[in-house]
This record gives structure tokens, sequence and C-alpha cells, in this order.
């Protein structure tokens, strides 16, 4: 497109666009052009000058791209009026509907029933639309039951059963639509970051602030945060979330990657293509679709069972007429069925829980976990970031075979601000916290799940993890340490291990304190129905113990790998317990997955994120028992809603079958109790938020002194 370049500052560009006068240019359609542009904040189009004004960041690249945005953009179209949407066009058909039912006793008797083959004839159509597929759904239902009332001439039932029927479905998407709007808002987050090679050194960078073009480094345990292509490395990708397979699918040079799947395992250096909202807006979206695609058993019996009723409708129907000759009193068969109640009410419950979960920023993706939820019976209870606080604090640092505090920690500081995870976020905390400088003198870093990090420092090993790694993996000698771990143990403390070219160097004591709530939460899940309650941690058996006893779990399994989460899952299973595993880290992901519910909170790792089935958005154990009380009053409306739906249809069914009540009675108790139970499935929706538990104040660490222990 031509243009001129009117006025321009930092931040600020004024063009002159070459559009016709006649016809007028659509407004929206040339502001729209450029929203996704990362930088842009605010664009304004005159169309009847052709004047644009835009405000951005002020950066170069952002004018730049502006400019060939213009230059590369097509002529805008004329000015279209705005199409309603389809939840807006329901709405208009049930007033309208709503206003011809009122009106009717106003209009004279000759055009009444025009009035009624109008109003039904949306109806009728999709009854011929299931005929002509030879379908014998509830479509062909619905219209028998209505063309049956034209037929008697009873005009005033069946444009009583049209409105009905409308007014359902407007119900049935005005809430799904409350839903994917709560369910969108929730997923909003604003302390994502991402790595970026620029200029040959690597930044930490708010996502916000990625523009396209750059180099994104992306490691094991992290989601890519944008669209693009691999310039370097390798790495096993779960596309799960955008693709549905199930396995890893490995991504090389020249390979597309897409924001939102999760690196399980390698490193990757991705230009960026499409950032910012526009991959966030794709990420909730896919989100939203899983959480309505999955189906619960009880709504797929529901559904199913629905059409297995109509057939049987018809049959009914058929008898009647062959044994009374009366056609009123068959078409009340038609009138008055079960299946319109079950399939409206059944998916409204669900999706009603789920949008009530999202008000609560609890994520349930998808109704099958929520009707699972409601009947679990054992959970595991990873204990880093769960039990115990999200942010654990280094406590103590000891060193070893003459190194130095500052060294050590500088160092650890250094390897392990790369990895997303509490214990190195603590590290490099403590490192700020002493304002030691930790530049980047170390080689490439591998990440070792569930173990530790493994790089090299002027020519020497340097190892970081774990006992096991440490001591049995890599054959370091920790006999002198033996008495302080065994100190650290006694305390609820966990040791990390450090050594430089096979020699201990130092040890990290971490301490992560209990939650203030963890105690009445494990109270609560006994209240709540839970028969087993298991805690899973890395740390030994002592620490496990300690914590254990502190929070009244009877049952613990300490130094356990992530293969061992996942045998305890399958065998919790195989006894026949229905298992919820809770879970924030990496290798809690493998036991997420395996689990019938896998539960993560918001601060846990980005695979964690993707592969739980239930995401704790405030990341408080409350919210487990929220989620509990909402799925399990679940599926008790949804049992009620169902007998209710029995008990009235079948009361109307007799009464009208036997004469003892006019087929149009019938057919309005019928409606009526349809309504009613559609009306109590938006019931979740109703109820207030409930208080959030008050967090404590997390300034420990400006309060209490690091100690320091050498040998």
């Amino acid at each position: 497109m031509e243009y001129v370049i009117l006025h321009r500052t930092p931040g600020r560009i004024r063009l002159c666009l070459n559009v016709p006068r006649f016809p007028a240019v659509d407004t929206e359609q040339v502001e729209n052009h450029f929203h996704d542009l990362s930088g842009v904040a605010k664009v304004a189009f005159t169309p009847r000058t052709g004047s644009l004004l835009i405000r951005h960041d002020g950066l170069a690249t952002t004018d730049a791209a502006i400019l060939e945005r213009v230059a590369a953009a097509p002529l805008p179209g004329s000015r279209r009026p705005r199409s309603r949407t389809e939840l807006e066009q329901k709405k208009q058909i049930v007033l309208r509907s709503a206003l011809l039912l009122v009106s009717r006793p106003l209009i004279p008797p000759q055009i009444r029933p025009f009035m009624a083959m109008y109003g039904a004839w949306p109806i009728l159509k999709k009854g011929i639309v299931a005929l002509h597929q030879r379908q014998m759904n509830v479509d062909l239902l619905d219209a028998s039951a209505v063309g049956a009332a034209l037929a008697t001439r009873d005009f005033l039932t069946a444009s009583i059963i049209s409105f009905l029927l409308k007014l359902g479905e407007y119900l049935e998407l005005w809430t799904r639509n409350y839903s994917r709007r709560l369910l969108s808002e929730m997923f909003h987050t604003a302390d994502e970051w991402a790595w970026v090679s620029r200029d040959g050194v690597e930044l930490r960078i708010p996502l916000t602030d990625v523009l396209t073009g750059d180099k994104v480094i992306v490691r094991t345990g992290s989601l890519i945060p944008v669209d693009g292509v691999v310039l370097e490395g390798e790495a096993l990708v779960n596309q799960s979330s955008l693709t549905g397979e199930g396995l890893a699918v490995a991504r090389r040079f020249g390979h597309s990657v897409y924001a939102g799947t999760a690196i399980e395992e390698g490193e990757l250096l991705v230009q960026a293509e499409r950032v910012g909202d526009q991959t966030r807006a794709a990420r909730v979206v896919k989100i939203i679709e899983e959480a309505e695609n999955l189906k619960s058993a009880t709504q797929s019996r529901s559904e199913a069972l629905a059409e297995r009723i109509v057939p049987w409708s018809f049959l009914a129907s058929g008898l009647l007429l062959a044994l009374t000759g009366n056609p009123a009193r068959a078409a009340a068969v038609l009138l008055v069925d079960f299946s319109c109640a079950i399939k409206l009410s059944t998916p409204l419950v669900i999706i009603s829980s789920l949008a009530q979960a999202a008000r609560h920023r609890v994520l349930i993706k998808g109704g099958k976990y929520l009707e699972l939820f409601a009947s679990v019976d054992a959970i595991i209870l990873d204990k880093t970031g769960t039990l115990t606080e999200a942010a654990p604090q280094v406590a103590e640092l000891a060193v070893f075979n003459g190194y130095k505090p500052e060294f050590v920690l500088r160092l650890a500081a250094c390897v392990e601000e790369h990895f997303p995870h509490p214990v190195a976020t603590a590290v490099v905390r403590e490192a700020a916290r002493q304002e030691l400088r930790h530049d980047e003198e170390h080689s490439e870093v591998e990440y070792i799940v569930a173990h530790g990090i493994v790089t090299r420092i002027n020519g020497k090993r340097v190892v970081i993890g774990s006992r096991h790694f440490v001591e049995d993996d890599e054959g370091i000698t920790l006999d002198q340490a033996s008495g302080y771990t065994q100190a650290l143990a006694e305390q609820g403390k966990s040791p990390l291990y450090m050594a430089i070219g096979g020699q201990l160097a130092g040890i990290i004591a971490i301490h992560d304190p209990l939650r203030s709530e963890s105690a009445a939460f494990i109270s609560g899940l006994k209240q709540h129905g839970f028969r087993r309650i298991l805690m899973v941690t890395g740390d030994n058996r002592e620490t496990a113990a300690t914590i254990a006893a502190e929070l009244g779990i009877n049952e613990f399994h300490a130094q356990a790998l992530p293969d061992d989460k996942v045998e305890i899952v399958r065998a919790l299973k195989n006894e026949g317990f229905t298992v919820a595993m809770v879970g924030d880290g990496i290798n809690d992901s493998p036991a997420l997955s395996h689990a019938d519910v896998g539960i993560s909170m918001k601060h846990g790792s980005d695979i964690a994120r993707e592969t739980c089935d239930v995401l704790l958005q405030e990341g408080t154990l409350e919210d487990i028992l929220l989620a509990r009380k909402i799925s399990r009053e679940a599926m008790a409306l949804i049992d009620d809603n169902f007998r209710t739906i029995v008990s009235v249809n079948s009361t109307a069914l007799l009464l009208s079958i036997t004469g003892a009540m006019p087929p149009i009675y019938a057919a309005t108790l019928h409606n009526l109790g349809t309504i009613m139970v559609g009306l109590r499935a938006l019931a979740p929706l109703k109820k207030s938020a409930t208080a959030q538990l008050s967090k404590r104040e997390r300034f420990i660490s400006q309060h209490q002194p690091l100690k320091t222990y050498a040998k």
C-alpha cells in the first residue's frame, strides 16, 4: 500500500494512506492489521483523511516493522456491517419467539397458525435434515413433537415447545461462552520470561520483550515460548498440547516448533517467527477446546442414553395410536421426551462447574477429570513445592577441601540459573542477596533429570546434585561430611552437594519451610474421603520421616526418583484405587501423566503444567480441597437432575397417556421441567467466591543470617 510519513517521533508515527474515499474503508479492518505487531500500543485510523496514527514502544525495530507492514498491506476493503456472533443470533431468535408468544392473544386467530409455523420452521428444518441423513436423533424427535402439535392444530403447544427449545439452545451456548471467557482470562500470566541470544550474549528477558527474529534458547523441561524454526541443537519435543500425539518428536535444524510445546530432553536455539499474545491466544484456545471435548464418562453415558431413548419414544407413540386411535394422546408421547432434558442438563453442569473452578483460578482441563477427581480415593503428594513453600531458602553452606564459601555459592548460582527448579532459584537468590556476581565462565551445562547438573570449569568436571548422583553415579567420596548431613536431616533440611574435579567442594543446606496450611490440608483430605495419603520426596529417609511425622502422614517414600513415583502410582491403581498425583517439578511429570488425575501448581515447571490435568493458578493447597468439593457437587447435581428428569417426565407421560392431562399441559410440564434442570445446572456459576487463604510474609532470608561451616 502506498503511504506518506506525515510526522515521526520516538514512539509515535503518523502516516497518510492512499485509500479510496468511496466506498468507505473499514476502520476496524485497517487498525486490526497492526494490533498483532510486538511493541504496538495504540492504532487509530481516520478513513475520511486516510490518516493512520500508531503509538509504540519507541524501538527502531518496531518502527521499521510498522512501515514494512504498511508497505506489504493489501488495499483495505469497503466498510461492512459487523456480523453478529452465534450467541447474539440465538438471543435475537429467543427474544423474537418470546415476543410472538406473549403477543399471541392480540393477534387474530386466522394468523396464529402462520405464526406457529414460522416459529417452528427452524426446528422442523433440523428434523428434515436428520430424516434425510437417516438419523433417528433428538432433532428428529423435537421436529416430530412440534409437527404432531401442528398436525393436531394445537398451535399454542407448538409455539411453546418451539420457544422452550430455542431458549434451551441459547442457555447452553451462553454458559459455554461464559466459561470460555473465564478460562481465557485466568490463563494470563505476567511473569513469563525467556532466554535469548543477542550479539552473542545470553540474556534473560520477559517474554513480552521477545521480538520477531530473536534467537531463543530453550532447555530441558521448559516450554517453547515462540513459534519459530530451529537454528541449532536437537531435542525431543512434547507436542501433545497442539497435536494430541502421546510421544515426543525429534526436532533439529530446519524443523518448525510451536509455542506451548515442551522440551522433554535436549536443547534448541529457535529463531522466533511469531511472538507475544498471538501465540498465547492459540495456546489458550487449545486448552479450552480440550476442556470442552474431554467429556466425562457420565456425560457420555447421558448423551448415549438420550439417543437410545429416541426410537422408544417413536415406538411408544405408534403403539398408543394403534391401541387408542387418538392422535392427540399419541402425539403426547413425542411431546414428552426424556432425551431433551438429559442432553441439556449434563453438559451444562460440566461446563458450569469448570467455569466455577476457573473463577477460583483452578483450571480443570475437561469434564473427564472433573468426574475422576470426584471419585479419587488415593492421593500422592510430592513434598517440595507442594507441602512446602514454593520458595525454598539457602539455610547454611559448608565447604570442604580448601574451597571458599563465596566461590562455591557463586559457581552454583552461575550453573543453577539456567534451570526452572525451586532449589535452583533459591541458590540464585542467595547469591544475589550476598551481591555475588557470577559471570558465565563454565562450559555447556547438562541437566540430568532427578539427579543434578554437570558442567566444566577450567578443565575440571563440576557436578551439583543429590547424594545418590554425586556419590553413587559419580563415585565421589562423601564420608567427611556424614556427621554434618546427619545433623541437617534431623533439622528437616536437604543437602545439595557440589564436587569439583572428583572432590567434594561444598554442601548447600536447603530449608524448604512447610506451608502454614499443610497440616490442616492433610486433615482436610481425610475429611474429604481420601483413604490413602502418601508423601514422596527425593530427600533421605530421616528428613522425610521428620516432615511426615510433623504433618501426620503415615505413608511416605524417600529418595524417590521419577520411575519410583510412577511405580507408586501403578501399584495403587493395581490395588483398585483411583489415584491423584500432586507435583510441580520436571521429575514429577511422568507420575502426573500416569495418575488418573495429575495436579500441578502455577509455579511448577513448564512441562509439569502441561502434563497435569488440574492446574492450581494460585498454588494454595486449599484449592485442591475446593476442586474436590466442586467435582463432587457437580456429580451430585447431575444425579439429582437425572432423578428430576425421570420423575417429572414419567409423571407427565403417564397422565397424558391415560388421558388425565391434555397434551398441552403435559408438554408444558415436560418443557418447564427441562428448563428447570437447565437452570439448576447453572447453579455452580452463581456461587460466590470463597475467601482465599492469607499468605505469610516471606522475608526470612533478610532476618536470618547465612551460617557457614568449614572443614
